[in-house]
């Protein structure tokens, strides 16, 4: 099977996100996207408290596997985050104007500037972090005394 299409490079990404003419909301939602392994629309659902900026996590609520999950972020993605949602006690991490981001112009400004599927952001970096690590990095959030179990 050919997949090449399901694949960016670093000099890809790091030209759209350069690419200043983009909107730095959908901008932090590629960088979410490269640097952890959050959906396309569990990011773009994210809310204000569903962060957690000082132990670099995202908190993903009604997941593709069921259940809420935590995801682990990179200290640049916290401070893009952080810049994002300023001083806001709620509402969308990512907006443009007033309203929440949305899954098709996040998507279609990706291919446009890379001629590639957005989510090959999240299976690029899947692919890295397997390697590197040879374990996911999506763990379930749990009650206290329960154990973490990561997604099968």
């Amino acid at each position: 099977m050919d997949t090449e299409h399901l694949i960016v490079t670093d000099l890809e990404v790091d030209t759209a996100l350069a690419d200043l003419t983009v909107p730095p909301a959908v901008r932090a939602v590629w960088q979410l996207l490269s640097e952890s392994d959050v959906r396309l629309d569990e990011a773009i659902a994210l809310d204000v408290q569903d962060v957690e900026l000082a132990d670099r996590l995202v908190v993903l609520d009604d997941t593709k596997e069921g259940g809420t999950f935590e995801a682990g972020i990179t200290a640049a993605t916290a401070e893009l985050l952080a810049e994002l949602i300023g001083s806001r006690p709620g509402g969308p991490v990512f907006t443009v104007g007033s309203r929440r981001v949305r899954k098709d112009e996040v998507a279609a400004q990706f291919r446009q500037i890379t001629g590639k599927s957005v989510h090959a952001l999240r299976f690029t970096g899947q692919a890295r972090r397997h390697r590197s690590t040879g374990r996911p990095q999506l763990v379930a959030r749990t009650q206290p005394g329960e154990e973490s179990a990561a997604p099968a």
